[in-house]
């Protein structure tokens, strides 16, 4: 069972995007009726990715918490469920970027989860070429970037 989260630290800088709704019974069922584990783990890293707050970096972490969530966007995409595969690749991407403006984090943390945000964006970018109205998700992903570039490299 994922343990609750508190509401968002006020030190935390809020960007605008929409999160999905956390009804994680549902989600489990919907997301991937044969991956239980793979969904339970994604949740347990992504919990742990947010709260850190030492000063050791852990790239293993960061990389089995993006693959899974591609294991996952890549399950969905082989059932044909496009919002699904969209939805993993962008709670990754969220996570990361996320976690890179937390001011709970250390520097080091911070900057480390910036630099594999590169990878779900990347996925992110190719999913939306895929699509009909991907060029106008796709410049917004780029101004999202953009943004992020400017306030913290």
């Amino acid at each position: 069972m994922p343990q609750t989260v508190p509401t968002q630290p006020s030190n935390v800088i809020s960007l605008h995007h929409t999160q999905p709704a956390r009804q994680s019974g549902q989600r489990l069922m919907l997301a991937s009726s044969g991956q239980p584990h793979t969904i339970r783990r994604l949740e347990t890293l992504e919990q742990r990715i947010k709260r850190y707050q030492g000063n050791v970096l852990h790239p293993e972490w960061l990389n089995e918490y993006i693959d899974l969530g591609l294991e996952l966007a890549q399950d969905a995409s082989q059932r044909h469920l496009q919002p699904l595969q969209e939805s993993w690749l962008k709670r990754i991407y969220n996570t990361l970027r996320d976690t890179a403006f937390n001011l709970d984090c250390q520097e080091c943390w911070r900057q480390q989860c910036l630099e594999f945000l590169y990878q779900p964006f990347f996925a992110l970018q190719h999913f939306y070429r895929e699509h009909p109205a991907g060029r106008q998700k796709i410049r917004l992903l780029f101004k999202d970037l953009n943004m992020i570039s400017r306030y913290v490299v």
